[in-house]
């Protein structure tokens, strides 16, 4: 992956700030909402998530491990992704009670695309810096690993 910047903009609804990440990836549009929207691909390319099951609709259940210190976690939640022309939207609905919206948008530009995200983390926890930070994390991984597709 090229290139990555972060800004923070304060959403319409300030008690949930939006976080705005860009990344530049040597694939075309194509390949990468394939990525984003399959779900074989999905798993291939996440380094948290390991298995989603359709649900229909555009609704899946999701398999997710990751490392609390030293302790290995797995849990489920659910998830909706919609693919629109130029977009891709992911809902995920943590245990009932953190949610989180991350809005992509592609442009083209010469031999990269330019991804632009917003993310949303709605919680009654104090837990989206944390949340905005191992999202980040896992997504550069994500799109790093798209780019070796």
């Amino acid at each position: 992956m090229s290139f990555f910047t972060v800004c923070r903009q304060q959403s319409a609804y300030k008690k949930h700030p939006m976080t705005e990440f860009i990344y530049k990836v040597k694939k075309n549009i194509i390949t990468i909402k394939k990525q984003l929207t399959d779900v074989k691909n999905f798993v291939n390319v996440h380094p948290l998530i390991y298995k989603l099951t359709d649900l229909g609709g555009n609704k899946y259940k999701v398999f997710e491990k990751r490392k609390i210190g030293i302790i290995p976690y797995r849990f489920t939640y659910k998830a909706i992704i919609t693919d629109e022309k130029d977009s891709v939207n992911i809902v995920a609905i943590i245990m009932g009670m953190t949610t989180i919206s991350m809005f992509f948008t592609f442009q083209e530009e010469d031999k990269f695309t330019v991804i632009k995200k917003r993310l949303v983390v709605k919680s009654p926890f104090p837990i989206t810096n944390y949340m905005n930070r191992l999202i980040e994390k896992q997504h550069r991984i994500m799109f790093n690993n798209i780019e070796l597709v």
